[in-house]
């Protein structure tokens, strides 16, 4: 009892908080609010509440979107991965929009002229010329040259149907024939071969459809074929002429959910992860509705009432400048140095939008519309202004706030929709909300050029998801993101592709490496020791650089998502892991040590979303496609993998013994270069003799083996190039020589001499003046070079080398 009683008495024992050698990083984002990198912090303890703007689903996603969707699933994955966030993910799917009308419309009435024209006929005929004088006259026609001036001046009708008929095409067409000429023109219209290649082929199948229709042919095929080759001058003429008639939501539904299925397949071969809360537009119409019925009423909307149209227009000048409790309003915080940009302002209303009769009532050119009144041949739902549709900009302020509240951590897109999508969001939002700050970070990904160029059909540099996915694997397509700066415009470029060919195949290599000593290590036992410390100065220092590369990496993804820093950070660490595998003896090589390097790096790799199929715990490398039945095919194979590759030692070192059979080394090269390749299997020759058994996907050892056999062929082509060039360049020295020096001063050979020596050398020209010495001294050295060269023919004529 005394003895409790005087521990209780002591003093306590003396504790030092610890002072972190290294501070945890925080995390800093560049946010376009500030235009600079400031620190992340949410609303809500660990929560972010995040909206993304989704697509406008009317057309196949393309390289761009890419850029920008698998972007921020790589942002989202670092908060919720790695930082430990808990994210709130929202993105809309913009599906009522003036390109979804115009396009669904467009499709619409093709598809009916298709029905109607089952057959070839005149009707037909005279309906596709028509449209093809309407879609010269809006684009190419500006470069035909004018009707000279007495044609003009005695019929100017005539003359200007001249010029935007077959005559003016038949003059822009043998204009374009010269590459200088057409090189000005597209200057000067980035869309001229686009243009012109739409006319041409539908001008070409115009005239084989008259040909057919005038022997009497009238087949389905041929009418097939003059729509097909048309479809570009017809959609445009179409929907001018009859687009107003078009009625059928459906039409506009359809197009719309067939082009996002489209868009949420692409983002999953991109492994592109869907939103936590998915919204459309069109399921959202009454909120819309609501929220600008409360921006009207707090003055910073208003009802164009004089207009038979009741548009619903924001107003930016009373926004602008605007009292918010202690806040003032600010337009165009992201983007001030656009404010008034009437080219960005109109085509952020939209090609439907424009024009006096669609703007007529607004007050200033900046304001823009939160609803518009329905026009025929457009989608409509009731509302206090009539029936219409919502504005582009409103939808994303009102889903946004519908799910993740009136107050919003991220907000994300890409730059393009900097302004005035953006700037109009928080406008209307702000005002909606009576707040000074809707979104406390903006996100924006940077823009996708390709090599060089701003991605554009006209340019012929526009890349669509599915092919780009034919070229490259979505791993290295992501890899390629990972590597650039996020927030930067990125030059997606073929040579910037072997960079992340060359990181991936390191990784690759590192993984399999590491997996066959990890195998190697089990096949001895759990508590297998030769007495032999494996733990010394280049343990140490390996030890050493896993820290560094944690920390550092770490401090990277807080620095702004710096994964072009995290991804290098990798590599090199993965560089010094083979380095000091290679520089210790197999036997002695720390494999816990290899092992936790190895599932750092996988981890961070599939952090990033790089990882495929299914991961098990402590997986190294990308993950493991799911085998039937839950069998693990590795540790099934293995045994029998380690018998067949100490047989094929076991032959290498019999043939390198003496034994005169080259044939076994032969056939143990196929074995590793061919039929394991096909399995799956890769053997890397040590120097020991005894080969490192590797589990390596088949598709990438073919891959491999070919790129192999590709830079082999090649090397051989070059060589063989070069055998050629030397060749020909021996031909044409030999020919050089056919000529004997005793005739090479003589006609035919030479002209302007009269007089020669008994070795053929001129003394005297056609006019019997004797040669000046020095230049009889320079023929002289020509008839002792012609000498060497004769020499060498002759040999080479009696060699055969030449006729």
């Amino acid at each position: 009892m005394s003895s409790t009683a005087e521990t209780s008495t002591k003093a306590p024992v003396t504790w030092t908080a610890p002072v972190p050698v290294v501070p945890a990083p925080e995390l800093h984002v560049w946010n376009s609010l500030t235009r600079s990198k400031v620190p992340f912090v949410p609303l809500r303890g660990r929560r972010v509440t995040w909206y993304n703007c989704g697509p406008t689903v009317y057309d196949a996603s393309h390289m761009g979107h890419a850029r920008n969707y698998v972007t921020q699933d790589i942002l989202r994955r670092i908060m919720r991965d790695y930082l430990g966030y808990d994210v709130d993910f929202v993105m809309n799917i913009t599906d009522i929009d003036d390109k979804i009308i115009v396009r669904a419309r467009q499709s619409y009435l093709v598809r009916q002229l298709r029905e109607k024209h089952a057959e070839l006929s005149s009707e037909l005929l005279q309906t596709v010329q028509d449209a093809w004088k309407s879609y010269f006259a809006s684009t190419l026609v500006r470069f035909a040259p004018p009707a000279p001036p007495h044609e003009s001046e005695t019929d100017p009708v005539a003359a200007a149907e001249q010029r935007a008929g077959e005559g003016g095409w038949e003059q822009v067409a043998r204009l374009a024939e010269d590459p200088e000429w057409r090189a000005k023109a597209s200057a000067e219209a980035p869309k001229f071969s686009m243009w012109f290649k739409a006319l041409n082929d539908s001008r070409s199948a115009q005239v084989a459809a008259a040909v057919a229709l005038g022997a009497g042919e009238t087949s389905a095929e041929q009418a097939a074929l003059l729509i097909d080759a048309s479809e570009d001058v017809l959609s445009a003429h179409l929907d001018k002429t009859l687009g107003h008639t078009v009625s059928d939501p459906a039409v506009f539904r359809d197009l719309a959910a067939y082009w996002e299925g489209a868009f949420f397949d692409d983002m999953a071969r991109l492994n592109v992860e869907r939103p936590t809360t998915l919204t459309r537009v069109s399921e959202y119409v009454p909120e819309i509705v609501s929220f600008i019925e409360r921006i009207v009423s707090n003055g910073f909307g208003y009802v164009d009432e004089a207009s038979p149209n009741r548009n619903v227009w924001f107003d930016t000048v009373a926004f602008d400048g605007g009292v918010c409790g202690a806040s003032k309003h600010t337009y165009a915080k992201l983007a001030p140095w656009s404010k008034g940009n009437r080219e960005l302002l109109e085509e952020g209303e939209g090609s439907l939008s424009t024009g006096a009769s669609t703007t007529r009532g607004k007050r200033s050119a900046a304001d823009f519309a939160l609803w518009k009144s329905a026009k025929p041949g457009e989608p409509a739902w009731p509302s206090p202004w009539g029936m219409g549709r919502p504005g582009w900009h409103i939808e994303c302020s009102v889903m946004a706030s519908e799910v993740l509240g009136e107050q919003i951590d991220i907000h994300s897109g890409g730059v393009d929709l900097m302004f005035p999508h953006h700037d109009n969001e928080l406008a209307q939002s702000e005002a909606a909300h009576q707040c000074g700050q809707w979104i406390n970070y903006f996100l924006h990904t940077g823009h996708l050029h390709i090599e060089g160029l701003k991605m554009s059909k006209s340019l012929k540099n526009f890349i669509s998801i599915d092919e780009a996915l034919s070229r490259f694997s979505a791993r290295q397509l992501r890899l390629a993101f990972l590597m650039q700066p996020w927030n930067s415009r990125m030059d997606f470029r073929e040579s910037a592709m072997a960079e992340v060919r060359a990181a991936e195949t390191s990784f690759n290599n590192f993984f399999a490496n590491s997996k066959a000593l990890l195998r190697e290590a089990a096949a001895r036992g759990a508590t297998f020791s030769d007495g032999k410390n494996r733990y010394g100065d280049a343990e140490k220092e390996l030890a050493a650089r896993l820290a560094d590369a944690q920390l550092q990496f770490r401090a990277a993804m807080c620095d702004n998502f710096d994964t072009p820093k995290g991804i290098d950070l990798l590599l090199q660490l993965v560089s010094r892991t083979n380095v000091y595998e290679k520089a210790t003896a197999r036997a002695l090589v720390n494999v816990s040590l290899i092992e936790a390097v190895a599932q750092y790096v996988s981890s961070m790799l599939r952090m990033f979303g790089l990882g495929t199929g299914v991961v098990r715990e402590g997986e190294i490398g990308w993950g493991t496609e799911a085998a039937s039945g839950g069998v693990d095919t590795e540790s099934l194979l293995q045994p029998y993998l380690v018998a067949l590759s100490s047989f094929r030692d076991s032959v290498r070192r019999l043939a390198r013994s003496g034994a005169p059979h080259t044939e076994l080394l032969q056939l143990a090269d196929r074995l590793r270069d061919i039929d394991l390749v096909d399995l799956g299997v890769a053997l890397e020759d040590q120097e020991d003799g005894q080969a490192l058994v590797k589990l390596v996907p088949a598709a990438e050892l073919r891959a491999a083996r070919e790129e192999k056999e590709r830079l082999q062929a090649e090397k051989a082509a070059r060589k063989a190039a070069a055998a050629a060039a030397a060749q020909q360049k021996r031909r044409e020295q030999l020919e050089r020589g056919r000529v004997a020096p005793a005739d090479m001063f003589r006609p035919p050979h030479a002209e302007g001499y009269g007089t020669w020596d008994e070795q053929g050398i001129p003394t005297h020209d056609d006019k019997g003046e004797a040669l000046a010495k020095k230049r009889r001294k320079n023929l002289e050295k020509e008839y002792e070079r012609q000498t060497k060269l004769h020499t060498d023919y002759l040999a080479a004529r009696d060699a055969g080398e030449i006729d």
